[in-house]
């Protein structure tokens, strides 16, 4: 029993080892990477954006009024391929 809870430990040394060699050699990996991958120029700054029609919902609910993507999916016909709205979106309201 000893035996087999020595070389349990003494793998798990040699793994714990393993991995930090791996993780001091990561910044070295993933700048390589981007560096020889990236289309895109060194000084390019990535951005997102949202709008309060992704994520409020609630369209008809305390007065809110409709906004111009909510006249534009409730048009009548059509508009958008899938039929869907921002009626219920992320939902943020409730």
């Amino acid at each position: 029993m000893k035996k087999m809870g020595f070389s349990i430990i003494s793998s798990s040394v040699l793994l714990l080892f393993v991995e930090i060699l791996v993780v001091m050699q990561l910044p070295q990996l993933s700048n390589a990477v981007v560096d020889d991958l990236s289309p895109f120029p060194t000084n390019f700054l990535f951005g997102t954006a949202s709008s309060s029609y992704q994520y409020e919902g609630a369209y008809n609910i305390d007065g809110k009024g409709q906004s111009n993507w909510d006249n534009f999916t409730h048009g009548g016909r059509s508009r958008i391929l899938d039929g869907s709205s921002g009626d219920i979106a992320v939902d943020h309201y409730h």
